[in-house]
C-alpha cells in the first residue's frame, strides 16, 4: 500500500485559513479521530530553535499550532505542546513568549510543558551506535499517548535540509544535544544518531509548515521563502522526501531521510507516495537557495580516498568566525560549543573561534541571535571555488 500524503495549498498566515488548510489536511488522512482517542496525552512537538518573531520563518508559525491544538482537543485529547531549544542556556519559558508558540497554545486551550522539568530517560540506541550507545530522552516524549510533530521546511548548514525527522532532535533536552555533535561530526554519523531519536519517539502524524520556508544559510539565518503548503502524512521520511524534493533536492540526498528509509522507518521512493493535492512538478522550486554544506560533500568520499588524500582534504575547511561589529558578548555561542573550541577573552573583550578544534558543526552559527557567526571558507576551498 503507497504512503499517503497530503498537500493542501496556504498561502498566509491568517489563523481562518490556516484552520480550514488543517482541517483539509487531516481529512485527507482520515481526520484527527484517527489518531486521537479522547483522554490521551497529545505531545505537540514544534520547532522553537530560538526566540525569533515567526516572521523570521525560524520556528514553526503560532497559528499552525493553535490549529493543531484545537483540532487535538475537539477530538477529546489533552494538548500539550513542547520543545528544547536549541541554546542549552535559554530561559524556555521566555523563547516561548517571543516565538509567539506560548500565547497561541494557551488562546487555542492547551497547555506548554518544559521538558527540562519534567525530567529525562536514558534509552538505548536502537541501531546500537557505537557512537553514541545512550541517548537521553525527554520523559515526556515516551510517556505520551501520541505525538505530533510540527516541523518547518528549511535548509540547514550540516544537514542540508531540515524537516519532520530532524525536529524530533528537539526531544533530547538542552546539554544533552552537545554529545550528538561531538561523537558523531560527520554528516552521515550525525544523522543516524538523529534517527536514532526519530525511531524511539516516532510520531503518529507529521503536518510540516511550509507555508513560508527558509532558503540559503538555514535553520536560523537563512531568508525566508513562501512555498504557501500544509504538508501532512503519518509517514515522516515521505514527508521529508517530498520536502526536501520540492526545494531541488533529491530525497536520497538527505542524509536523515536515506538513513530512515534504510531502517524501513518510511517511504523514500517519491513513485510510492501517493499525494493528495497538487501535482509536484507544478509546486516545486528548484531554484530554492542551499545552504553551503562542505562536510557533506567531503563525506561522500570513500573512506579509502579520505585517509589517502587526507591531509589535503583537512585543508577543505569552512569555520565560523566571530563579526566583533555585531558580537554582543552574550556568550551563547561560548557556552553553547560541543568541542568547547570558542572563547571569551575578558582583558580584550573579545569571542574568537579556536580553529585547530573546530569540528564544523555551525551549532554558533544556528544559535546567535545577533547574525554575529559567519563562516570562513578556507584558503583551498576560495582556490578552488568550492563555496
Amino acid at each position: 500500500m503507497a504512503t499517503k500524503l497530503s498537500l493542501v495549498k496556504c498561502n498566509n498566515y491568517d489563523q481562518t485559513l490556516v484552520d480550514e488548510a488543517i482541517r483539509q489536511s487531516l481529512e485527507n488522512l482520515g481526520g484527527m479521530a484517527r489518531f486521537v482517542k479522547p483522554g490521551q496525552k497529545v505531545l505537540i512537538k514544534p520547532n522553537a530553535l530560538l526566540g525569533k518573531s515567526p516572521d523570521d520563518a525560524v520556528t514553526t508559525h503560532p497559528a499552525i499550532i493553535a490549529a493543531v491544538v484545537k483540532a487535538v482537543i475537539k477530538a477529546g485529547g489533552i494538548a500539550l505542546v513542547g520543545d528544547s531549544p536549541g541554546n542549552a542556556h535559554s530561559n524556555v519559558p521566555k523563547t516561548m513568549e517571543e516565538t509567539g508558540i506560548k500565547q497561541a497554545t494557551e488562546a487555542a486551550g492547551g497547555q506548554l510543558i518544559y521538558f527540562q522539568q519534567d525530567g529525562v530517560v536514558e534509552v538505548k540506541s536502537p541501531s546500537n551506535n557505537p557512537r553514541l550507545s545512550l541517548l537521553r530522552i525527554a520523559k515526556i516524549a515516551l510517556e505520551a499517548d501520541v505525538i505530533i510533530n510540527l516541523p518547518k521546511l528549511k535548509t540547514h548548514g550540516l544537514t542540508l535540509y531540515t524537516g519532520a525527522i530532524k525536529n524530533m532532535f528537539g526531544v533530547v533536552p538542552g546539554f544533552n544535544k552537545a554529545s550528538f555533535h561531538t561523537s558523531s561530526p560527520r554528516p552521515r554519523d550525525f544523522a543516524e544518531s538523529i534517527v536514532d531519536v526519530f525511531q524511539i519517539a516516532k510520531p503518529a502524524l507529521n503536518i510540516m509548515d511550509a507555508v513560508v520556508g527558509m532558503e540559503g544559510p538555514g535553520p536560523s539565518n537563512g531568508y525566508p521563502r513562501r512555498l504557501g503548503l500544509i504538508m501532512a502524512s503519518t509517514d515522516a521520511v515521505a514527508l521529508d522526501s517530498v520536502g526536501a524534493y520540492l526545494i531541488g533536492y533529491e530525497p536520497s540526498r538527505i542524509y536523515t531521510t536515506l538513513a530512515a528509509s534504510k531502517r524501513q522507518l518510511g517511504e523514500m521512493d517519491l513513485a510510492r507516495i501517493e499525494i493528495s493535492g497538487p501535482s509536484l512538478s507544478e509546486l516545486r522550486q528548484p531554484d530554492w537557495k542551499k545552504s553551503f554544506n562542505l562536510e557533506g560533500l567531503i563525506d561522500h568520499l570513500p573512506g579509502f580516498v579520505f585517509a589517502l588524500f587526507n591531509p589535503i582534504i583537512s585543508q577543505i575547511k569552512i569555520y565560523p568566525q566571530i563579526d566583533q561589529s555585531k558580537c554582543v558578548k552574550c556568550l551563547i555561542c561560548v557556552n553553547n560549543c560541543p568541542a568547547k573550541t570558542i572563547d571569551y577573552d575578558k582583558s580584550a573583550k573579545k569571542v574568537e573561534v579556536i580553529k585547530k578544534n573546530c569540528i564544523s558543526c555551525f551549532c554558533c552559527h544556528e544559535l546567535c541571535p545577533y547574525n554575529a557567526v559567519k563562516l570562513e571558507r578556507s584558503w583551498l576551498v576560495r582556490l578552488l571555488k568550492l563555496g
